[in-house]
């Protein structure tokens, strides 16, 4: 099958949906975020990653609805510049995906998953006490890719203070990914669990492993 964009009668859901059926597993930020009057928001997205260690700097992407707004975390990033993104393990799926349908703005996640929000130190969303790793962030900046529904916008942030729970940490120091249980997206109602692993050896560098 191909399929020239220019082209084709598909629609963007079709393709999007095609796009996520082979974009996986995907990393979910569970982003938490305030409006200017300290309104509490907690939603997942599966547009995911870390972009840059030094400076530290990860990104996601919520994209606008169905009726070409911006959702509840987008705008509350652009009025206070500040967000928190949990990590989503299998321990707290159920939780997550509490939180992943839209709701009307000003409704509280953390309530309505029965959720334990615990204060930041540099930044005013809360952490998610029931995720063992938090980051909080400060964002850089916003790219808007377009102004349809569906359209994505690109946040980066700088990451400002890193919680791990010393749990789901090695003797080295970084996080047991048999501890950790970290969960991926998939396509449709599918998600992934991080049990099943491959160890490749880099032929660049026979002394660490391929990450």
């Amino acid at each position: 099958m191909t399929i020239d964009l220019a082209k084709t009668e598909k629609s963007w859901r079709d393709m999007h949906r095609l796009y996520l059926s082979f974009v996986q597993p995907r990393p979910i930020a569970w982003v938490s975020t305030t409006c200017r009057n300290g309104k509490p928001n907690l939603a997942p997205f599966s547009f995911y990653n870390m972009v840059s260690a030094n400076p530290p700097v990860v990104l996601f992407s919520p994209a606008f609805n169905r009726t070409g707004d911006a959702k509840d975390t987008l705008a509350n990033i652009r009025e206070t510049g500040e967000f928190v993104i949990a990590t989503v393990t299998e321990h707290n799926a159920n939780a997550m995906n509490e939180t992943s349908t839209e709701h009307p703005r000003g409704v509280n996640e953390f309530e309505l998953a029965g959720l334990t929000p615990l204060p930041a130190t540099r930044v005013r969303p809360a952490l998610v006490k029931e995720s063992p790793v938090n980051i909080e962030c400060r964002m850089r900046q916003i790219i808007q890719l377009g102004t349809e529904n569906g359209a994505g916008n690109v946040v980066m942030g700088d990451v400002l203070v890193v919680h791990v729970d010393e749990s789901v940490l090695t003797a080295e120091g970084t996080c047991d990914p048999d501890k950790l249980l970290a969960l991926g997206r998939m396509g449709g109602h599918l998600y992934s669990r991080t049990r099943d692993r491959l160890e490749m050896v880099s032929v660049r560098d026979p002394g660490k492993v391929q990450k």
